[in-house]
């Protein structure tokens, strides 16, 4: 058995060899060569331009770059002005929004930052500590639907990525919830409270 294994070993790297052989010639014959001499063509002409040419096409190539630098530095010293007035909780919630629409882990860390929320003003007005708030919402003992407790649930677990085999339906998720739904039903226990 063994034999026979290393005859058709030895045979399929004969086989490559031959081929290997063949190629190599066809590759320096049809690529090799013409690349090489195009390289030495523009080597050539290359040299045959003066050089007070290539210096000047230099120096007016970091001219405009520099100008370009300059006038472009003070767009972006604008913009990044515009761009930090964006920034605050309001920007990052909304920002959080959109990509929750896009993608499982972004519905996780609302989950996440949902639950935080509402167990900061559970503790606030009940003057309770926030682990017993938290408690409280994983519980499910807040006037809620179900699947937003679900949801607020997920938030508090650790985030684990969704597991299918190729041809079976993808499990419904806690984190499948409708988003707008959520944040009712959580404004709406923030207001309560």
């Amino acid at each position: 058995m063994w034999r026979q294994r290393l005859i058709v070993i030895l045979a399929l790297a004969a086989v490559v060899e031959i081929v290997a052989l063949g190629i190599r010639g066809l590759l320096k014959d049809a690529l090799i060569t013409p690349l090489l001499y195009l390289i030495w063509g523009v080597m050539r002409i290359f040299e045959s331009i003066p050089q007070g040419m290539i210096w000047l096409v230099f120096v007016a190539a970091a001219s405009i770059v520099a100008l370009a630098s300059i006038w472009g530095g003070r767009r972006g010293e604008v913009r990044r002005d515009t761009d930090t007035a964006l920034r605050g909780r309001v920007y990052e919630w909304l920002r959080l929004v959109a990509l929750a629409q896009r993608h499982d882990y972004s519905r996780w860390r609302m989950a996440q930052r949902l639950m935080l929320l509402l167990a900061e003003t559970i503790a606030a007005r009940e003057r309770i500590e926030l682990r017993i708030a938290r408690q409280r919402i994983a519980s499910g003992a807040i006037d809620a639907p179900q699947d937003v407790v679900a949801f607020l649930r997920a938030g508090a677990d650790s985030y684990r990525t969704r597991q299918r085999a190729l041809f079976q339906r993808e499990e419904p998720s806690p984190l499948d919830v409708d988003l707008e739904q959520v944040v009712f039903a959580v404004e709406r226990l923030v207001r309560d409270q």
